[in-house]
């Protein structure tokens, strides 16, 4: 049937279409109001009692303050958080699933993966960064080895014969010294271990020379006189370490910001995204909240969605042409 010849039957169909489109948006906006009404779960993409894990934790516990509902924390865990991500990218798009992540599955892993089961910026909507840490460049107290411009000299006289320990492959202790050895045109190996602890432990016992490493890691060695920081790695100095110098504070275009945030799937309506940073928003204001995030060398940076958007774009451009340099492959 040509309904051109039937103009009626047009018209009816016309006003069916659009019924259904405003009973849609109506629908959507309906659901947007009455947000939330049932449980939130947190998807925490590492371990429990982890730094990301903790930082969950302690944000659940004041939005279920903020936002008048239960936050439940699920920790769903393997192939460097990319399962927890890509368990949330298929999640419905409510407000009900959010991925508490940060660069290791948004920004790095497009570019260590061959294959990977989410696009870091069509399938997921950002809500909002909420922390942003630094890293410490260390090295034994008993190293001769003073000073930033100490550690570049030596190195490169070393060449090829230094090497430095990071807690894996393709993990920001990993990455940023990448970017430092780019930075600075030393050559140093790469040693990788299992996580901060074991990396802490070479790095005294005298395997490898040298670290840059989170700072709940290297802060109780430091204070416990067996590491000294040359340098940390933030666009600022670290409230925690406010006399030692930044990487680009001393002449080196290095920033290397341990970044996490909240993620929704994409779809999710622009109000719940809203509703849930300025939560966050809100959340960032108690005092006990950013005592504890500092502890373990976080400060608090809730600024919203678009901000965290372009934060998020500008890190995928910086980090890729540094993994491609370093020919750095997971999969």
């Amino acid at each position: 049937m040509n309904c051109r010849n039937f103009p009626h039957v047009r018209h009816l169909l016309t006003r069916h279409v659009i019924a259904i489109v405003c009973a849609m948006l109506a629908a959507t906006g309906a659901a947007s109001a009455q947000y939330p009404s049932r449980v939130i779960k947190l998807i925490v993409p590492y371990p429990p009692a982890g730094v990301v894990d903790i930082t969950g934790r302690l944000l659940a516990e004041r939005l279920q303050g903020q936002l008048h509902a239960t936050v439940i924390v699920d920790n769903r865990v393997g192939a460097a958080g990319t399962i927890g991500a890509g368990f949330v990218a298929r999640a419905a798009a409510d407000g009900y699933t959010l991925l508490l992540t940060g660069a290791a599955t948004q920004t790095f892993a497009p570019s260590l993966s061959k294959v990977l089961p989410y696009n870091p910026l069509t399938d997921f909507v950002p809500i909002t960064q909420i922390t942003d840490g630094t890293l410490g460049l260390v090295v034994p107290v008993e190293s001769s080895i003073k000073d930033l411009a100490g550690f570049v000299t030596a190195m490169k006289a070393r060449g090829r014969d230094s090497n430095y320990a990071s807690n894996g492959y393709g993990t920001y202790p990993h990455l940023a010294m990448e970017l430092l050895k780019q930075s600075t045109g030393i050559e140093m190996t790469n040693v990788p271990f299992r996580g901060g602890n074991e990396a802490m432990t070479a790095l005294l016992g005298g395997q490898v020379q040298v670290s840059l490493n989170h700072l709940p890691v290297i802060l109780p060695l430091v204070r416990g006189g067996k590491l000294r920081v040359l340098a940390t790695s933030g666009m600022k100095r670290s409230p925690l370490l406010p006399d030692v110098p930044t990487l680009k504070e001393s002449g080196y275009d290095v920033v290397a910001s341990v970044w996490f945030g909240l993620f929704a799937p994409a779809g999710t309506p622009r109000s719940i995204v809203e509703q849930i940073s300025a939560a966050v928003a809100r959340a960032a204001q108690d005092p006990v909240l950013k005592s504890k995030l500092l502890a373990q060398g976080d400060e608090v940076r809730a600024e919203g969605p678009d901000k965290f958007l372009a934060l998020e774009k500008s890190e995928l451009q910086k980090w890729a042409p540094v993994i491609a340099k370093a020919g750095i492959v997971s999969n």
